[in-house]
This record gives structure tokens, sequence and C-alpha cells, in this order.
């Protein structure tokens, strides 16, 4: 009998440990980030764009915020819509488009790809947040993601992607954006399916910085397939805390230039 009340208060414990990484990462929030929106031309033709769905699960009505981080800054953040009722939702089809024609600023919107940063303007509303890439008959989904310890990298917690590729079918891209207030060192490592190290390389970014590339490119990898590979996202140096760095991927078919997302995962 002791021994079964150990094994359960033990079960309790570990469920207890476990459940930051699974019960907050997506719930609602005040503040949700989509690591990838894109509003540019598609290498096969037509346009790429991303559509954006907000919902509000606050008790009263929910004003709401939108900003991007692009390679080489950010944007100022835009109201993109006043009282949002609980439990009502509303879409954007093209969320990129709808910033540019409430930017007086002349910034160019069309041809970027960034990160979306979505909050409400009282802490206390919350949201949740579902964005979808399209062109055409083709896309991919992101879910908009809290910054918690389950979705960011930083020292001491490692994140990976399953299923990265480069062959005549497909490619690979990766993204990373810096959700802190400090610089991150992080370092990007490409491994077979039997361990072995095809390349790495490490970018530093800066804070609320987004970049995006080809790994296998980055990696400086031989020419060939790889249809078997693995990828780790290691902070080298910056903060340990929630505030790390936020990864995505995509896959694109050299043929049709349809995507698919690839969603960072924990490591340690």
């Amino acid at each position: 009998m002791k021994k079964s009340l150990c094994f359960f208060g033990l079960l309790i414990l570990v469920l207890a440990a476990w459940e930051p990484l699974f019960a907050y990462d997506t719930s609602p929030s005040n503040l949700q980030i989509v690591p990838e929106a894109i509003y540019a031309a598609a290498t096969g033709g037509g346009t790429w764009v991303t559509e954006l769905q907000i919902l509000s699960v606050a008790l009263t009505p929910a004003d709401v915020l939108v900003y991007l981080a692009y390679s080489g800054g950010s944007t100022a953040s835009f109201q993109v819509c006043t009282g949002l009722e609980p439990y009502h939702s509303v879409k954007f089809t093209n969320i990129l488009s709808t910033l540019d024609a409430l930017d007086s600023s002349g910034f160019v919107y069309y041809g970027r790809v960034g990160t979306l940063w979505i909050s409400t303007v009282d802490a206390n509303s919350r949201i949740q947040v579902q964005a979808k890439t399209v062109n055409g008959n083709y896309g991919k989904t992101f879910p908009g993601l809290n910054i918690v310890t389950a979705n960011t990298a930083a020292l001491g917690r490692s994140m990976i992607f399953l299923d990265v590729v480069r062959n005549a079918t497909y490619r690979t891209f990766i993204g990373a954006y810096n959700t802190g207030s400090a610089p991150f060192t992080v370092r990007f490592m490409i491994l077979t399916g039997d361990n072995a190290l095809v390349g790495y390389f490490d970018k530093t970014l800066p804070a609320n910085a987004f970049i995006s590339f080809n790994p296998f490119t980055e990696a400086g990898a031989p020419a060939g397939d790889y249809d078997n590979c693995w990828l780790t996202v290691d902070v080298m140096s910056g903060a340990t805390d929630a505030n790390g760095v936020m990864c995505f991927g995509s896959i694109a078919n050299n043929y049709t230039n349809d995507t698919y997302a690839l969603i960072a995962r924990m490591w340690n």
C-alpha cells in the first residue's frame, strides 16, 4: 500500500511539473505571437497573404493592437479592432494589407515577411489568435503562441525541428524572433537521421528582431539530398526567462510552391 501511495504521489508531482509545458503554451492571453506573416509575390506566381482571426475571450469588449517585426526593424502598433465583444471574432483576409492601410508613415508592407505581435489594450483582456497563409489553393496555418518557456528557446532550454529536408522536391526555411529586450546569440545545428552533423551556424538576434533563412545554405551543406534530418536551436548567450527566441519552420514544394508549416518543439 505504501508503495502504491508513493507512486501515486510521484505521478502527481510529475504531472504538476509538466503542466506549464502543456497547459499554457496556447491558452488565452492578452498577448499572442504569430511567428510568420507575409504579403509578397510567390515564386511560382500569385501572392502570399496571411489571414488573421482574433477571438475575444474577455469578459468585457476588447481593443486589439497589432504590429509587425521584420528583418531590420518593426512597425508602430495599430489598433485593428475596437470593442470586440466577448466570444466574438474578427477576421482579416490580409493582415499586412490592413496594417498598410492604417500606417501613414510610408512604410511598404508589400514584399514583407515577419512576426506579428497581437495584444489587447487592456492587459486583463484575453484573446485567441489563428493565422492562415495562402496563395490560391495552397497554404499553411500557424496558431497564436504565448511568450512562455514552452514556446521559446533560451539558455539551458533548447528547441528542435523535425522533418528538415532539402532535395529535388522540397526546400526548408527556418525563422526566429527574439521576444525579449536583450540580444541573443543562437546556434542552429542540422543533424541526419543517424545523428551525424550536416553543419551548424550562429545568428545574433537583437531585441525584437526577426530573421529567416534556408538552414542548409547557411550551414554550407555539401551538395546532395537530405531527406531525414532534424535541426536544433540552442541559445548560446542571453537571458534564461520566458522572453527567449520563438522559432518557426516551413517546407516549400519546388514545383508547385505549396508550403507546409513546421512547429518548433521543446528539446530540454
